[in-house]
């Protein structure tokens, strides 16, 4: 056998490994899921933060606890783009800021900074 046919079968038996791969994990993973970055940009430890989401059926809160000063929180979500989600921060000294974010924007990444002032969204990807 010459190196080029070598060759060959090795990329042949490569490409059909990544083909069977990939179809095993559709079947395993039915969609796609959404990423939200939390992102604490004030200059105390905020206690809480519960992120609330929902549709055909399904109600989900997910909680955040102890997100320190410039501390970043990567969250997956088992929901489509465009449907919205809720924020609520819980700050140490009692007060609350929430949000209803994400509603008809069709990105898959989305990093929400919480500030002294509010919570801003940036649209990723």
């Amino acid at each position: 056998m010459t190196t080029k046919y070598v060759s060959l079968l090795a990329l042949l038996f490569l490409l059909f490994g990544f083909a069977i791969s990939s179809f095993w994990d559709s079947l395993h993973n039915p969609m796609k899921p959404m990423y939200i970055e939390l992102f604490n940009e004030t200059e105390e430890i905020i206690p809480s933060i519960e992120i609330e989401h929902g549709g055909n059926g399904l109600q989900e809160k997910i909680m955040v606890l102890q997100l320190k000063p410039n501390e970043s929180r990567m969250l997956v979500l088992n929901h489509k783009p465009g449907m919205g989600f809720n924020i609520a921060v819980n700050y140490a000294h009692a007060e609350k800021t929430e949000i209803c974010t994400g509603k008809n924007k069709d990105y898959w990444y989305l990093k929400e900074t919480i500030t002294k002032f509010g919570i801003y969204t940036t649209l990723i990807r």
